[in-house]
């Protein structure tokens, strides 16, 4: 495991990152209109990579229904939500929330005071077969936007109009890709996008990184 962790100190660099600040604060203006974009991030090799350092992680079932009585979300998946703090995703989080830092700040995307920061991983599985996670929008708390990088599988990620799913629009994302969302904070960010993910027939492995914050100013955790 740790001659794995070693390999990847190369995710503190954007060296791997074809995603580059322009075409990154292109998309981030376009989410006040559109509400979700994606956008290429890493290369395939790198995410086949990911993979093997994802699954070694300890996953657990989400809870089968979450939200509220008045509005369930269903989900069918695994996370895990305590990635060590010495694991090479944290340093991935970093870099990649400086190029996200720069972009905001370059077009006042954001208020100057603003400490965003991706300090909120979660890593989901998705099997093949599974029902996904219903119609939901992402917790208040986290700001500015969501980004949720694609390691593996297919599944159809979707932005829909209310919580049964109408007129449901395919956001498309395969593994390298990586998913923008736009959240309180952001300049014109307007209301939290419903989204759903549904048809996975090829088991999914994706990490959020979020900034949450009702997290100490002062850790990653």
């Amino acid at each position: 495991m740790r001659d794995m962790v070693n390999a990847f100190d190369g995710l503190a660099h954007l060296k791997v990152l074809p995603l580059g600040q322009d075409q990154l604060r292109y998309a981030l203006s376009g989410l006040s209109r559109q509400g979700m974009v994606a956008v290429p991030c890493l290369e395939k090799d790198v995410c086949q990579a990911l993979v093997q350092l994802v699954d070694a992680l300890p996953f657990h079932p989400a809870r089968l229904v979450a939200g509220s009585s008045m509005n369930p979300v269903f989900q069918d998946f695994q996370l895990c939500y305590d990635v060590p703090v010495t694991h090479a995703l944290w340093d991935f989080a970093e870099s990649l929330g400086r190029l996200f830092q720069a972009a905001l700040s370059s077009d006042s995307l954001i208020e100057p005071q603003t400490a965003f920061r991706f300090n909120d991983l979660i890593v989901q599985r998705y099997t093949a077969g599974c029902r996904g996670i219903s119609p939901h929008r992402d917790h208040v708390r986290y700001r500015v936007v969501v980004a949720i990088l694609v390691l593996s599988g297919d599944g159809e990620f979707c932005i829909c109009q209310d919580r049964s799913g109408q007129a449901a629009v395919e956001i498309p994302a395969g593994p390298g890709d990586l998913v923008l969302m736009r959240a309180p904070g952001l300049r014109d960010a307007g209301s939290r996008p419903l989204h759903l993910l549904r048809n996975v027939t090829r088991c999914r492995r994706t990490v959020g990184l979020r900034y949450d914050v009702e997290k100490s100013a002062g850790g990653i955790k």
